[in-house]
Formats: C-alpha cells, structure tokens, sequence
C-alpha cells in the first residue's frame, strides 16, 4: 500500500512547462556533465590534503580509504540521482523531503533540509574560493621573498567572488561555454600533473604506498586513525546535487539530471582514485608535505617532484585556474538553490531573493546574497584559524546531513519495502538496500566528521564542526518558530 500511495503522488506532482520558467534552459546533458566535473574536480581536490593524508595512515589508508568511501558515496549519488528522475525539481533535497516525508512534519523537515543543504552549499563556496586564494599565495611565495598578510587574503578572496558574481549574475547565457572550457582546463590540468610526475618525478616503493601505515596523530587505535582518514576522499566526492539546481536550465530534466549525477561522479572518482595512487607513488619528500609551502601541499608535491620551475609554475598556474573556475560554478549552483528555497518564503526577503532578473535572465538577487554573506564570512579570516577551519569542514556535514534527511523519509514511507518507481532513472530491487546502505553510511561519516584529528584534543586542534553545527541549528529551529512556521510553504513548482 506505502508503494502504491507513492506512485499516485508521483502521477500528481507536475513537471514544469517551458513557459512558465523564468531560467533559460541555457544547458545540455554534455555542458551539465562539465558543469558537474568542474564543480568537485575531485582529482585536483584531493591533492590539498596531502598533509593530511601522510600523518593519518599515510598512503595505504588513504588508498584503501578512498575505494571504501567512494563505493559508498556513488551509492549516495545514485538513490540521489533516482530521487532527481522522480521528481526533477532545482530545489533537490528540500523538494524530496517535502513530498516524500509525513503531512504533519513535511514544511518543518523541508525547512531543516533548507537551511542545511543551503548552509553547506555557502560554506562550500567560502571553501574554495579559499583554496583558490591560498594557492595563488603558495605560487608567488615559492619564488619571492613574500608573506602575504591577512588582508592581502582577504582583498583577493574578495575578488574571485566579486568576477564570479558578475559573470554569473550578468552573463549567463555564456555561462555552458565557459564549463566548458573551466572543464577543460580540470581536465588538462590533471593530465598535466598526473603524467608529468610520472615523467619527473623518483618513485616511492610499493611497499610505501600499499602497505606501511604512518599514524602520527596521537590516537593508539590504528582503526580510529583510518576513518580519520576518510575526510580527504569525503570531501572530494561529494555534492552529488550541484547538478539537480539547474533543473531549470537544461531539458528533460528527468532523464538529464540523474545521467548527469551518475556519469560525472562516477567518472570524477575513477580519475580520482588513479591520481590518488600517482600522487602517493610520486611523493619525493614526506616530511615536506607536512608544512607545505603556503599551506598548500599539492605545490609543494610538484615543486619537489618537478624539480623544474617553469613546470612547477605552469602545474600552479593550472590549478589556480582550475579552482577560481570551479568557485565560479559554486556560486552558480548554490544561487539556483537559494533561489529555489527562496520560492516557498522562508525568510522575510524571500521575494527578492526568489526573482529572477528579466532583462539577464539570472538570479541576480540570489547571486547577491550568496556574495555578501560569504564576504561576511570571509572576515572569519582575520580572526583565529580554528575557526576558519571548522567552517570550511562544516560543508561536508550540512551537505551529507539534507541528504539524510530525505532518504530517511523514503525508507519510512516505503516502510523499507523493494519498491519501483515509475520514471526514467530508477535502481529497480536495488534501491532499497542501496537507500539503506546509504542512511547508514552518513550516519556513521557524520561520527567522523566531527571528530578530533589528532590527540590529545586541545583548544588549537579542536574539530569545531560541531560547534557550527550546533549554531546552524539553533538558526534553523529561532529562524522557523519566529517566521518559518507561519509563512513557510515549499513551492512545489516554482510557478509564478
């Protein structure tokens, strides 16, 4: 009966018309692809934490860490990817927990959903925006006698997210050619690195990378220092949803989304997990990994590996162009899901923030707020790192928790029953267990996330995630009770 009552919802739910959208469909299945791959560039991504790979197990972990995470994460990806063909919509999460969670707890649990996914998609934007900003740094200190300050930081910070405001806000009907070419350059990047460390670089021994387990973090447990060593590869393959936002913006949305969420994760983590393996067989000094040069220890793998400055420099070159791209992309996802969110009034300024720009066609609104308060919290910064670090990690616990939140509602509408739905995408007798596996899989992440990385714990190594967590909800819960409970109610169509 659950699986039959789900179906009539599904029959009833309308797709959106063309003419009732005011996003351009400006993308294709090929662009959204690039639009995915650019966004986590996981390859890439997963070279900036090097230093935290050599002190927690050291490369086996790391190498049997990532297989174990990335199963289970593309499990996440695909029970996603089935919700996104059942019911498209650019809200994504907070969309499937409305209509598949309970008629007394549906607004609250999609207002939860809200407030975390869009938390977890700004501090993402802080994140790589800050990556992008570090890495410039990292260049010019490798050959000049220069210490940034905090405000040289801070003012180029500042600009990534300025240009990638306009280009997004004023631009957009250029925004598919350039995922293209940002995409292209990911991809050349990679390439780049990838073969010139295997050209240039002396090889550490087999031995080295698949079997001797370094544990310098002080836990005795060498099982609790391997699930440390999950958070490089968590945070590499994931935002399986930046895809869903731009609902709008491609055709068939029910067959092209979920596509999109399967080929460029599952292809992103293949070529992730090769470079993974290079990067490990390539290290030419451990112990320099460890205090990188300007914080970032991918430089510092290629300036000891190359041993070559115009190569080292043209690797940089690649990967700042690569992350200021990829930031750009961040910005254009997460302001079609605060957009999105926008549109069910769950905030006072909600009807600014849910309009779209009919000369540009954008949310420009939207852009806007994602900008400014990420500026705001950019001045986080000038204040103590511990901090800055725990916003930076927090976005993997927003984003895995909204994630949680529908799939949960699934199972128990379903009543865990083998269930099919009736759409393009669909897991078939496997989505059950694969929804399962995958409720169980953040749950047991989210222990890890929040997890102190080293030991003993004290107030400089502290993992603060939590405490902004905590803060995120205590938002979520006044936010609700002193305006959301009245007023909030998710637009299932986005109709105007």
């Amino acid at each position: 009966m659950a699986v039959e009552k789900l179906n009539q919802e599904i029959s009833v739910i309308e797709v959106h018309d063309n003419e009732n959208k005011h996003l351009q469909q400006n993308f294709n299945l090929f662009s959204t692809c690039a639009f995915q791959i650019s966004l986590i560039c996981s390859a890439l991504a997963i070279g900036a934490y090097l230093n935290t790979v050599i002190g927690e197990g050291g490369s086996p972990f790391f190498i049997y860490g990532f297989i174990l995470t990335a199963f289970f994460n593309l499990i996440i990806c695909f029970s996603l990817a089935e919700l996104a063909s059942v019911y498209p919509h650019s809200s994504a999460q907070i969309h499937w927990t409305y209509v598949l969670a309970s008629d007394n707890y549906k607004r609250l649990l999609s207002f939860i959903t809200g407030i975390l996914s869009c938390a977890g998609w700004i501090f993402a934007c802080l994140s790589s925006t800050y990556v992008a900003t570090v890495l410039l740094f990292a260049l010019i200190e490798l050959y000049q006698d220069f210490i940034p300050k905090t405000f040289h930081y801070y003012l180029v910070y500042t600009g990534i997210f300025l240009s990638g405001f306009i280009l997004n806000a004023f631009a957009v009907q250029i925004l598919p050619i350039c995922t293209k070419f940002v995409a292209g350059i990911v991809n050349i990047a990679t390439l780049f690195i990838i073969i010139t460390l295997l050209v240039k670089a002396p090889k550490q021994s087999s031995s080295f990378v698949f079997k001797e387990i370094v544990n310098d973090s002080g836990w005795s447990s060498n099982g609790v220092v391997f699930f440390l060593g999950l958070l490089p590869s968590i945070a590499s393959i994931t935002l399986f949803d930046g895809a869903v936002h731009m609902t709008d913006e491609i055709i068939q949305p029910e067959r092209n989304i979920p596509l999109v969420m399967v080929i460029s994760n599952s292809f992103s983590a293949i070529i992730a997990f090769f470079a993974a393996i290079v990067y490990m067989f390539c290290v030419k000094n451990v112990d320099n990994l460890t205090t990188p040069v300007g914080g970032q220890p991918f430089v510092q793998l290629m300036y000891d590996s190359f041993d070559n400055d115009a190569l080292t420099i043209l690797g940089v070159i690649f990967l700042i162009i690569s992350f200021i791209g990829s930031s750009y992309l961040y910005y254009c996802s997460t302001s079609r899901l605060v957009w999105s969110f926008a549109n069910s009034n769950p905030l006072p300024f909600s009807k600014k923030l849910g309009s779209i720009n009919k000369k540009f066609k954008s949310p420009i609104w939207a852009l806007g707020f994602v900008t400014i308060l990420c500026l705001i919290l950019g001045c986080i910064m000038f204040g103590s790192s511990s901090i800055l670090n725990a916003v930076l990690g927090s976005c993997m616990v927003c984003i895995n928790l909204s994630y949680l939140i529908p799939l949960t509602c699934l199972l128990i509408k379903t009543k865990c029953s083998f269930y099919r739905f009736d759409s393009y995408f669909n897991l078939g007798k496997f989505g059950m267990p694969m929804n399962i596996a995958s409720v169980i899989w953040v749950c047991f992440i989210m222990v890890w996330l929040n997890f102190p990385l080293v030991n003993p714990v004290d107030s400089t190594n502290m993992n603060y995630a939590c405490v902004v967590l905590g803060i995120t909800f205590l938002f979520t819960i006044g936010l609700w009770f002193l305006y959301g409970r009245k007023h909030y109610e998710h637009n299932i169509d986005l109709k105007h």
